[in-house]
């Protein structure tokens, strides 16, 4: 089984009420393994055409995006491993903060996570996490009864997430692919890449007229351009 049908409203359902839709995609699992073997290479040809085809390229993810976010630019991508016992979000500040960025990750085969539903709603406090991510405690979400919506990816799994969503990773890792508003990513430091006219050309192949890409081209004397 790869994944289920895919309906937009229903993710957008999802999204807006949950914080998050998770598109059972069961083949996610051996593309994750095929990165771990390229040595989660993000930033390499290998790791942006990675993106390119399974993120960019997949009709779901981005009609889920431009459909929340509209114009938008991919700004950051990393690997985020298990943390038990820490439960954090990308962006804080609930409804004040509004939507403005979006989290699309790929978990690895035997991943848990703990998402608490509804908490992308709440300004709750938090403190500033060794991973720069914001953390709070479980009581804060009670309070708001944010209850656990616990997911286990015995063969991988796809979930898009608003940034403001708390929740737990348990086991696991996932490949994190995050996604920003204009205004926002004007704040981010750039993603820095090879200046070649292949690193070039590949910036313009996966950019679309809703989402771009905030990279930083390396001259050969380490400046960027």
């Amino acid at each position: 089984m790869v994944s289920t049908a895919f309906s937009l409203d229903a993710a957008v359902k999802s999204f807006n009420e949950d914080g998050f839709v998770d598109l059972e995609d069961m083949s996610v699992g051996e593309l994750v393994s095929e990165m771990k073997q390229n040595r989660f290479a993000f930033l390499s040809m290998y790791g942006l055409d990675y993106c390119k085809n399974n993120i960019l390229g997949d009709t779901r993810i981005k009609s889920i995006i431009e459909s929340l976010l509209s114009k938008c630019s991919l700004g950051h991508l990393l690997r985020y491993t298990a943390f038990p016992g820490h439960i954090e979000s990308f962006r804080k500040g609930g409804r004040e903060a509004g939507l403005r960025v979006i989290v699309v990750q790929q978990w690895a085969k035997g991943s848990q996570v703990v998402y608490y539903g509804g908490s992308h709603k709440h300004n709750l406090p938090t403190v500033n996490g060794i991973r720069q991510l914001h953390e709070t405690q479980k009581t804060a979400l009670d309070e708001m009864g944010c209850g656990a919506i616990v997911r286990n990816f015995p063969d991988g799994g796809l979930v898009v997430r608003d940034a403001r969503l708390y929740a737990e990773t348990k086991t696991g890792y996932a490949l994190t692919f995050i996604f920003a508003t204009d205004e926002v990513v004007a704040a981010w430091p750039k993603l820095k890449v090879p200046n070649s006219q292949d690193f070039r050309q590949m910036a313009i192949d996966m950019e679309s007229p809703t989402i771009g890409v905030n990279f930083s081209f390396l001259g050969l004397t380490g400046s960027s351009e």
